[in-house]
């Protein structure tokens, strides 16, 4: 969208308690509309059916409350439970997208169709009224990424704040579309780990060295690496240089390996591990996003992929993960 728009907005929402809320009925309703054996519709119906509440405290037991609202939290079908309930949310504007993950939804509408921004909230409001659910607008944000260093953006909405930073699913976003803010947080986070792990006394305790290696690569190195093909290519040079300071320093306290990569290696297999499922599997959520296949006649040197290369734009660079990877496994 950057390509053609001076900016984007994108509103991030939070509906209080949603996995809590989604009505039963309107659930199996749009259950039925799907695609799906008879028999896992009523396996679905019947897991959902029969459950009740009540409270025993000093001998006393409260009436038994029926649930009729709520997809169980912790169950495999939670999370698919409630991506059937918002499969019906689609923006009203063309130009308007809609993503959602899970309970998080994100509106992204770019400079054309700034006018349509009240429209749409509008709009999903209604839907979560609809479905029994309620907009948290206090954790409701906007952040907006523009084209240009100097841009002049609406005025924000009086009932929305708008934020220079904004945590997608674990990730930091800046409007600077920048890996400097998440990289801040994982430093503070992975000092603060080596704290609470409280590695110290676990030594002082007879843990031996090697186990302490295996509990920061489980914490640390995995806090690190998490959605890393999303954000590493936004890094600079000083950010992998206070992430690899992270790494120093615990290899000098004994806490991490010291044939430990550097994270620029760490992201650079993450990335390769990834691009690797995304490509053998033709249900990936990203295969959508890889170009075309192409047919060459003639013999060229072997190529571990057959994909087009998308052409690098100021905006579509190596800083996205697709476009990385298709132009690194070309050569």
């Amino acid at each position: 969208m950057l390509a053609d728009n001076d900016f984007v907005h994108v509103f991030s929402f939070d509906f209080s308690k949603a996995f809590d809320t989604v009505r039963h009925v309107s659930l199996t309703s749009k259950l039925a509309q799907l695609a799906i054996p008879d028999n896992i519709y009523n396996w679905v119906v019947d897991f959902l059916e029969n459950h009740a509440h009540c409270t025993e405290y000093a001998g006393l037991v409260s009436a038994i409350a029926v649930i009729k609202a709520n997809v169980i939290q912790g169950s495999a079908s939670g999370p698919a439970s409630y991506a059937v309930t918002a499969a019906d949310l689609h923006p009203l504007n063309d130009h308007n997208r809609i993503f959602k993950f899970a309970d998080d939804t994100y509106l992204v509408v770019p400079a054309v169709a700034t006018g349509t921004c009240l429209s749409e909230i509008k709009h999903l409001q209604a839907w979560a009224a609809d479905n029994n659910l309620k907009l948290n607008r206090d954790k409701t944000k906007e952040i907006v990424f523009s084209a240009r260093r100097k841009v002049a953006l609406p005025p924000p909405r009086p009932d929305i704040e708008r934020v220079s930073s904004l945590r997608v699913l674990g990730v930091i976003l800046n409007d600077k579309l920048t890996a400097a803010d998440h990289v801040t947080a994982l430093q503070s986070s992975g000092s603060s780990m080596l704290y609470a792990m409280r590695m110290r006394v676990l030594r002082s305790h007879g843990t031996p060295t090697p186990s302490l290696q295996d509990i920061f690569r489980a914490t640390v190195i995995s806090l690190i690496l998490y959605a890393a093909p999303s954000w590493s290519g936004m890094c600079s040079v000083a950010d992998h240089v206070r992430l690899d300071s992270l790494l120093r320093r615990s290899k000098r306290l004994g806490y991490c390996r010291s044939d430990m990569p550097v994270i620029s290696e760490l992201c650079n297999t993450a990335d390769d591990d990834f691009f690797q499922r995304v490509k053998t599997n033709s249900n990936h959520v990203l295969q959508p996003y890889l170009p075309q296949h192409i047919d060459t006649p003639y013999q060229l040197r072997a190529c571990p992929h057959n994909i087009t290369l998308i052409i690098k734009t100021k905006f579509l660079n190596d800083t996205d993960f697709i476009i990385r990877m298709l132009y690194k496994f070309c050569y």
